[in-house]
């Protein structure tokens, strides 16, 4: 029982506690449970929460026993250390709310990244159609700016419900943080004081080094706000750690092996212990209204699933908060960064775009021609296939959406190749469960891409794609 409630030993226990009903949780129950076991005299398998004697939530599973005599009433029985199978019971709930948000990320984020694709290509339209001193192009570069806003805020909520590939690579975590924090230090007050321990050679993981930032960025910046009214201490600490199954503090989902830990902590007031377990929950805030969406540790959470590591809090009323992120360690070195090219590349070839949506089909077709293309559109994909069997040479690249009636865009393409074997081939989808850019390449599709895509990536992925087909590379 000392261990349990962290005194420091049994006389201590024994000295400071009298009756243990006295560390109940929420003393306003303790009425209650009482009269239930003087009632029935007995209980069996109550799960009460306490207050261990630093404030941490534990629970405990009671079997009790009242037995009276002319002087004393005595409650005898067990007490079982449930707080890691409530733990398991909190991540399997927090599992399955973060599986029913991403199914209903999944079924906005096909329509709405076909809209913003819409709002974002006409907008990049129209850039180009207006001269740079007309202050009309300031409007378009504003709505041209909130449409990939909110495309990346339907790819945050793709990210964190798993179900979008994340685009991961060997990168040096190290060099990544140390960059994060230092841009960090101006734009936090500087009654903030940040301390950091990194170790001086560089640690390998697989990731995305944008979304390992946002991490760092998230949780900083969370942090630095607890403390801006009063002043204190922000400090981050990584080291390797290799955990086994029996390893201390292990969270529960994670593989034995080695890992970056990556630990922040500050001073801040804590969090309450009836909040802690709700914070990852999507808009969840506890800041006041305009302060905070809510989104932000939710997709945090979702960032570190995505990349195979686990997070954890533990924080004390009144004494600070410390996130804990395990990523795996990877072995291979990290990859060179390559600079592409600001050059629009252009063509002459022969394109046939398919999309159900007819305003997505001429903006598209009108991003192609002025790249130099020749471009037929078409909302059938039905009509598609007649047009390429009536005359199967006629086009250099076939770029079709996914999401059609009557024929999906892989069933679509594969009709096609039937046909004609070299034809080359990109899928664009907003977003669609029954296809990736992995699965796609599987099957024999050359290129695929998300919508909304911009024209200067579209005209990249298209070169791209024909320049394979010649085996060079275009000017």
């Amino acid at each position: 029982m000392a261990d349990i409630f962290d005194y420091e030993s049994r006389e201590n226990f024994l000295s400071e506690v009298d009756n243990v009903s006295e560390l109940y949780a929420h003393p306003e129950e303790r009425g209650g449970i009482l009269q239930e076991i003087d009632e029935k005299g007995f209980v069996v398998g109550k799960e009460v929460e306490f207050r261990t004697k630093r404030g941490k939530p534990i629970w405990l599973e009671l079997y009790t026993t009242v037995f009276r005599d002319d002087k004393d009433t005595i409650y005898e029985g067990l007490m079982h250390d449930i707080t890691d199978q409530r733990k398991l019971e909190a991540e399997l709930q927090q599992a399955r709310k973060m599986e029913s948000v991403g199914t209903l990320a999944g079924g906005i984020a096909h329509d709405f990244n076909n809209i913003l694709y819409m709002i974002i290509g006409n907008a990049d339209l129209a850039l180009e159609d207006i001269p740079e001193w007309n202050p009309v192009q300031g409007n378009l570069q504003n709505i041209k700016t909130a449409g990939l806003r909110a495309a990346g805020i339907v790819k945050q909520l793709l990210n964190f419900s798993r179900k979008t590939t994340v685009e991961t690579r060997p990168i040096g975590a190290v060099t990544v943080i140390r960059d994060a924090l230092h841009f960090l230090r101006s734009t936090i007050p500087s009654s903030i004081e940040i301390r950091q321990s990194l170790p001086d050679t560089e640690v390998t993981i697989l990731g995305d080094p944008i979304q390992v930032n946002q991490v760092m960025m998230n949780l900083c910046t969370n942090a630095s706000q607890v403390m801006e009214e009063t002043g204190g201490i922000l400090d981050i600490t990584l080291e390797t750690v290799f955990l086994s199954s029996d390893s201390a503090g292990k969270p529960s989902d994670l593989l034995s092996g080695e890992y970056l830990k990556i630990n922040i902590s500050d001073t801040g007031p804590g969090m309450h212990p009836d909040i802690i377990h709700r914070i990852f929950d999507p808009y969840f805030t506890t800041k006041a209204v305009g302060k905070g969406s809510g989104m932000g540790l939710a997709v945090v959470h979702g960032i570190v699933k995505n990349h195979n590591g686990a997070i954890t809090v533990d924080s004390i009323h009144g004494e600070g908060s410390t996130f804990a992120i395990f990523l795996p360690v990877a072995e291979e070195e990290p990859a060179m960064e390559v600079k592409t090219s600001d050059d629009i590349p252009s063509g002459s070839e022969s394109i046939l775009f398919v999309d159900d949506e007819p305003s997505i089909a001429e903006m598209t077709g009108q991003m192609l021609t002025r790249l130099g293309y020749e471009v037929v559109t078409t909302t059938e994909p039905t009509e598609a296939l007649a047009m390429f069997q009536s005359n199967p040479d006629r086009f250099d690249l076939v770029i079709t959406d996914m999401t059609m009636p009557r024929m999906s865009g892989v069933k679509l393409s594969e009709r096609m190749k039937e046909i004609r074997q070299g034809i080359r081939v990109i899928v664009c989808t907003g977003h669609s469960p029954l296809i990736d850019e992995e699965r796609a390449g599987s099957i024999g599709i050359e290129g695929y891409v998300m919508k909304p895509i911009v024209k200067n990536d579209l005209a990249r992925t298209v070169r791209k794609v024909l320049d394979e087909t010649k085996g060079t590379h275009h000017p």
